[in-house]
């Protein structure tokens, strides 16, 4: 039995769980090795699990699935194959609408979140989910060089973002792996500040955040540079940027909390006097979705472990002036963290 069912199974007997309705994308595909476009269901039941997909996806399911694949062709057949079932085990994410149907069509009467029993297994990633993500990171990496390259005085933000997704894609990725950051001038204060019609100006702080999707698992990185030499706020901030992101970096390993490592970065950054300036977590995990579990903050305390892929990512921002943010994609190891993402950090 696939060995990830088999822990689905195992919480379904823990719980008094009659059935699990499985419907989040980056689910199944992690349980299936399938991600139908047009959506589909995997049905853990009677100690065995089904992919149930739209008639137009059943072929390729078919081909690319782990497990035994159906096909149906409206959700009224659905709701058969869950007749009997009273007590059904489903995502967080489930829409209240999709709850009320099933309650109101499949005679459903209980329901429990299964996403603790899907956290621990994806939160540490294998060896093979490892390289596909170090791919990917391999491609931001290019892109992000290509981005240095492209950012010129008088070119708009966009113009530089939609030279780097191109070229994403050309090495490999399927997509970005989500709005292209580039953020210059006072908008490098924005956290989110995605490429805009803003032409770059010399002397800007330039944010460049990007990261790759490919083959189903993203990367993610941000370096900041400078249109021409930097002032000396500009330096002063990213040195500090620059301390906290490296020994965030050096201190992290299995053992120690999230918001430990969080704690890390804050703190040297506070004792510079911009602590008001840090206003996002530390970082995030990476795997199939951009931010996955654990969140690296002021407020998880969960234990990092070997084998969980993170993001470290501290900042400064400060409005009108401008901001900073160096961040990596990293592996736990038992030794520590390694980057994934490798580009120079000493870019001012």
């Amino acid at each position: 039995m696939n060995e990830k069912v088999k822990k689905i199974i195992e919480f379904m007997d823990k719980n008094s769980l009659d059935a699990v309705l499985i419907a989040k994308a980056p689910n199944v595909y992690y349980l299936s090795g399938t991600s139908p476009i047009a959506g589909g269901y995997i049905l853990v039941k009677d100690d065995s699990a089904t992919l149930y997909v739209p008639e137009l996806e059943y072929e390729m399911a078919k081909e690319e699935s782990r497990l035994p694949v159906e096909k149906f062709k409206k959700m009224e057949e659905l709701y058969k194959i869950l007749d009997g079932v009273k007590a059904l085990g489903v995502e967080g994410t489930v829409s209240y609408a999709f709850i009320e149907d099933l309650k109101e069509k499949a005679n459903i009467k209980e329901f429990k979140k299964i996403d603790d029993v899907i956290k621990d297994m994806r939160i540490i990633k294998s060896k093979e989910e490892v390289e596909l993500i170090e791919k990917a990171c391999e491609i931001a990496d290019k892109a992000v060089m290509a981005a240095i390259e492209e950012i010129t005085e008088g070119k708009k933000e966009r113009e530089v973002a939609a030279k780097v997704e191109y070229l994403m894609k050309m090495n490999g990725a399927e997509k970005p792996a989500f709005d292209t950051i580039i953020a210059s001038g006072y908008r490098s204060a924005l956290p989110h500040g995605v490429a805009s019609d803003k032409r770059i100006e010399k002397g800007d702080l330039v944010v460049i955040d990007l990261g790759a999707l490919y083959r189903h698992y993203n990367s993610d990185i941000t370096r900041t540079i400078v249109v021409g030499s930097p002032n000396e706020k500009q330096r002063e901030i990213y040195e500090i940027v620059l301390e906290a992101q490296k020994k965030a970096v050096e201190s992290a390993k299995p053992g120690m909390t999230a918001k430990e490592l969080d704690s890390i970065a804050r703190n040297i950054i506070a004792e510079y006097g911009y602590g008001e300036y840090f206003n996002h977590s530390l970082g995030h995990g990476v795997g199939l979705e951009i931010h996955e579990w654990p969140r690296v903050s002021q407020h998880d305390e969960t234990v990092l472990r070997e084998g969980m892929v993170i993001t470290i990512e501290p900042g400064i921002y400060i409005p009108k002036l401008g901001g900073v943010r160096i961040e990596d994609t990293v592996l736990l190891t038992k030794n520590g963290a390694k980057r994934l993402t490798k580009t120079e950090r000493e870019l001012i």
